[in-house]
This record gives C-alpha cells, structure tokens and sequence, in this order.
C-alpha cells in the first residue's frame, strides 16, 4: 500500500478514485434454486438501466489452487467490467467497497455461503444499492483424456458449477437465483511427453460460461 505523507494528498486522491466492489473482488475468502447447464450464446454487453449495483465479495469453495484460482476469478472480474464498465458515462453505477462492507458488518449473514433473500435485500438498503449480486465458486470437478504413445491429443475438462443470485432490493425479490454449470476444456496435441493442456483455461472457460449465462439473465 502507497503510504502519502501529506494526509491532503491522500484525502484528493481518495475522492478521485474509489474502489468499487468489483475492483475488491479478489480471490475470495474460504436457499438457491436449481442446478442449470448454461446453454446461452448471448453476448455480455453494457448495462443501459440507471440502476445502482452492489457485488458482495466473491466467495471461493473451489478447492482450486495457483493459476487455475487466479484465472477463475479474473473470469468473474472481466465478465462484471463488461455489464458495468463504470465509466464517467455509465448510467448504471457501482457501489462503493467501503459502503458494502460496512453494509455486511451491520447485516451479517448467518451463513456466508448461502445468503438469503432477506438478508441480501438488508445489506442491499444499507449500502444504498437498487441491486445485489452474490457470486460463489463451487468445488471443480476435473478430468483428463486422452493417449500418449510418442505423439498424442489430450484433453482436459473442468467441470465448473457457481452458486449465482442477483436480487431486486426494491421489489425485495429474485431476479437470478441458481446454481449454474459448465464444462470447460482445453486440449493439446504433444510430442512424447512435451506440452499438456492447460487446467487454468479449462476453468476458466467454464467460469465465462456460467457468468455469460447470469449476467445475460436480467438487465
């Protein structure tokens, strides 16, 4: 952390920038409806309702490890950054970090992994949000296929499964509340024993899945 020894300085470069709860989303911290495979080709694109949003921090129970964590939750970054860039143009704007965590210590969920409708739409009022989503990593399913005798294809899948739910604080309702799974894969042809496919793109495909499928799901 940059430490500024002129508390003015500090003070001018807090109001000129301040961490929204999409950039706090890291690589997380260790009554839903159905399990759904995606199965949308629709593209994310830019939020056009004036609406304010808050993203709760990202839970992570993958059991995933290194780069294959890193990638899912950079996955979940950019797919939020493309529906709410939060551009000085934006209509759609994004909750502050400090205004969602101090909502979350007010409002504590009894259990942090499953969250309910009243305690989202709690945490939504304090922090001032139209809008709450909840995004959580389940455990991976991995596998790997394939031959190898001196030259050979392999193929790596991932099973991705992500406990999503977006909530109308308004209307104090559900908008998205599923579970969502995909299978993503990446393979490779090898000589001998040089290359293998990556497991870090497998999740990671499978992550874009599920998140173009949630975000696709309501304005």
């Amino acid at each position: 952390m940059l430490v500024l020894v002129l508390c003015f300085a500090g003070t001018a470069l807090a109001a000129e920038k301040e961490v929204s709860s999409i950039d706090a989303i890291d690589m997380g911290v260790a009554d839903t409806g159905e399990t759904h495979f995606t199965n949308t080709d629709a593209e994310i694109t830019e939020c056009t309702l004036p609406y304010t949003v808050a993203v709760l921090p990202y839970v992570d129970v993958s059991g995933l490890e290194g780069r294959s964590r890193e990638m899912a939750v950079n996955a979940v970054k950019e797919a939020l950054e493309t529906k709410y860039p939060g551009k000085k143009k934006s209509v759609t704007k994004i909750i502050g970090n400090n205004a969602v965590q101090k909502a979350l210590l007010a409002y504590p969920f009894e259990n942090a992994e499953v969250p309910t409708l009243e305690e989202l739409v709690a945490v939504g009022k304090a922090c001032g949000a139209d809008r709450v989503l909840f995004i959580s990593l389940l455990p991976v399913r991995e596998k790997e296929t394939g031959f190898m005798v001196i030259v050979g294809s392999q193929t790596y899948s991932a099973v991705v499964t992500m406990k999503l739910k977006c909530v109308d604080v308004n209307e104090e309702r559900f908008l998205f509340n599923q579970n969502v799974e995909s299978i993503g894969s990446s393979s490779s042809i090898n000589f001998w024993k040089i290359g293998e496919p990556s497991r870090a793109k497998a999740v990671k495909r499978g992550v874009e899945d599920c998140m173009r499928n949630f975000l696709t799901s309501f304005e």
